[in-house]
């Protein structure tokens, strides 16, 4: 089946949940493990970026690139440690010309800020207001090198809702943030720094999202020449995104395989590993089927010719 709401799999599915469970956290406990399980039908997309400082951040919701284009030129992936041991780190922040993406790891922010400069920070809504309720906590380096935290609680500062842009840090200049708390913030919201004297447009997106985490963005470096802007298409696998509501969407719509994975959770509450395991291998297998069936005509196959396209040799006997 297609992606589906929260909605229209607990009228499916919440009866074989436990009279002690809610529908939506069993969900949150089932779901990661189906996606970390494989590359299942519409858990990949494409996803399009521009850069121009040599690196690029995955959205929150994409756990993987599968593939990469830059510039229209299909790129080799390397992981994080491949410049520690091929040529080192070098003094820019994107990668060296002979390599094309390389894994730079988790950071607390979505796009880096330069350690020489000031910056200013401010939160607004992505749509309408910000919430009358939820907590933000940053830790941030101001320019002096002082190391201080502030926590900004909606329920205080915003109790009508009529804001929908706020300043934070009293305007101190800061040139690092080792960590964005959010704790129960219901709408999406986008936390945002600011170079001193440029404006709003050159602002550079420190997080964005909602609900209650601890941000963490993978980032990727490529090689990048100065004062140009690449263009990067990528094939990403999604990253399973915990539910909040039952108007959540979930990408992972096969039915039967849900219900086997919650019968499986409820045989591991009740100590039972084996019937739980049973079901665990089940849900796979259908996802597998699912998958298989979803590929149709296009499989790749291996070929092997030992003589190199020039035939078998002649059988002297």
């Amino acid at each position: 089946m297609p992606a589906m709401t929260v909605k229209s799999l607990s009228d499916q599915l919440s009866s074989y949940c436990s009279p002690d469970q809610r529908f939506i956290p069993v969900l949150n406990l089932v779901l990661p493990r189906l996606y970390a399980m494989g590359y299942w039908r519409d858990l990949a997309y494409d996803f399009r970026i521009t850069t121009s400082n040599g690196y690029f951040a995955l959205p929150q919701d994409a756990e993987s690139i599968m593939a990469a284009n830059v510039d229209k030129s299909p790129q080799n992936l390397w992981s994080q440690w491949h410049d520690y041991s091929i040529g080192g780190i070098p003094d820019t922040y994107s990668a060296y010309g002979m390599f094309g993406v390389v894994d730079d790891g988790i950071h607390s922010t979505k796009e880096a800020l330069d350690s020489t400069k000031g910056y200013t920070l401010s939160v607004k809504a992505v749509t309408g207001n910000l919430p009358s309720d939820g907590i933000i906590q940053i830790k941030y380096t101001l320019l002096n090198g002082t190391i201080t935290s502030l926590k900004e609680d909606f329920s205080l500062t915003n109790t009508n809702g009529s804001l929908s842009l706020k300043a934070f840090g009293n305007g101190n200049q800061i040139n690092a943030v080792s960590e964005i708390r959010f704790d129960g913030i219901p709408t999406n919201i986008e936390i945002y720094a600011v170079e001193s004297g440029k404006t709003v447009d050159d602002k550079l997106v420190l997080a964005e999202g909602r609900g209650d985490q601890i941000f963490r963005y993978r980032r990727y470096r490529t090689r990048t020449p100065s004062n140009v802007t690449q263009e990067i298409f990528l094939l990403l696998k999604r990253a399973f995104v915990p539910i909040m509501d039952e108007s959540d969407i979930v990408y992972l719509g096969n039915v039967n395989a849900i219900k086997s994975g919650i019968l499986a959770t409820t045989a591991e509450d009740n100590a039972d590993i084996e019937r739980a395991n049973y079901h665990w291998q089940v849900c796979k297998q259908l996802l597998e089927d699912e998958k298989d069936a979803y590929r149709g005509g296009a499989r790749q196959t291996m070929r092997v010719d030992p003589y190199s396209g020039n035939g078998s040799p002649f059988n002297m006997y």
